[in-house]
């Protein structure tokens, strides 16, 4: 880290300008080097720093609250586009993908399921073959008889 450049960006002058990229839109990667520094000195300056670091934060709170102002227009103008994006983020519960991937998992589970049924089943009629008067045959049978299959309950989940 540069020494002591970090002091001139302390200055009112200093804090206003990187507040000011900050509000224009600029990443960390753009304002350090607009300030000739690397990323993972700003970074730096940052934690070191509160000062910087509130500046910037100020600064990106304003275009961030321009930004969600202009998406919030526009899904309620009826851009779907922008109310998916504003669904997924504010109900998230509700409308993000991943409500589609536990979906696919509870399929997963139910064919699991189904197979260990099916499984379960040709042991039983194999059993019942084998068996022809055979006591001993008939335990095991009884055992795989009593062998739970878990279902699914509608309402639940995983």
């Amino acid at each position: 880290m540069a020494k002591g450049k970090y002091e001139e960006w302390l200055t009112a002058e200093g804090l206003i300008l990187l507040e000011g990229w900050a509000r224009d839109g600029l990443t960390d990667e753009q304002i350090a080097k607009n300030i000739g520094i690397k990323r993972p000195t700003l970074y730096e300056w940052k934690k070191r720093h509160h000062d910087i670091s509130d500046a910037l934060k100020k600064g990106k709170a304003v275009i961030d609250y321009e930004v969600e102002n202009a998406l919030l227009k526009n899904a309620l103008e009826g851009d779907t586009t922008a109310q998916i994006f504003w669904l997924k983020n504010r109900r998230a519960n509700m409308w993000r993908n991943k409500v589609e991937t536990n979906q696919k998992q509870q399929n997963r589970l139910l064919e699991a399921q189904a197979d260990a049924a099916v499984a379960k089943a040709k042991i039983l009629a194999d059993s019942a073959n084998k068996l022809s008067g055979n006591i001993k045959n008939n335990e095991l049978l009884k055992a795989l008889v009593e062998v739970p299959i878990v279902e699914k309950e509608e309402g639940d989940s995983l």
